[in-house]
């Protein structure tokens, strides 16, 4: 008996290659993700921070005064750029996702057609040896 060969084998395996493609740029989208929310996490932790920090400096209050204001309008600023950057890369998440998604479909449907095939194969095989048997069967028969 012939060994079966799937003829969309190079296909099959071009579709594994997309799929671990996909889950690489999901993994990447998830971890810079958690990047920027443990951005905003510390960038909110200082902004609280700052309130604390003034300094008690009996020289020039003010002037200290002054630094943390333009302190806390960076952090406030760095904040909306941080949660503007979250927004995209939930998205862009999402869209990783689903090619993930399809991607994984496309590879099951191509294994199964591979076991669907193999499956055919075999049943051909084993009706073709079932028939030569049937056939030697019918000459030793034949020959008595």
């Amino acid at each position: 008996m012939k060994k079966f060969k799937f003829r969309l084998e190079s296909v099959l395996k071009v579709r594994a290659l997309h799929k671990k493609q996909a889950e690489r740029d999901v993994a990447l989208a998830q971890s810079q993700l958690n990047r920027t929310e443990t951005d905003l996490k510390h960038n909110h932790e200082a902004w609280r921070e700052s309130f604390n920090n003034v300094s008690r400096n009996n020289e020039s209050p003010a002037f200290w005064y002054q630094v943390n204001q333009q302190w806390q309008g960076q952090l406030v600023k760095r904040q909306k750029e941080l949660e503007e950057q979250k927004s995209k890369l939930k998205e862009r998440l999402d869209v990783e996702k689903k090619k993930l998604t399809r991607r994984l479909r496309d590879e099951m449907v191509m294994d199964k057609l591979k076991e669907y095939k193999k499956q055919e194969y075999l049943r051909e095989a084993d009706s073709a040896e079932q028939q030569e048997i049937e056939e030697i069967d019918l000459l030793k028969r034949g020959n008595k």
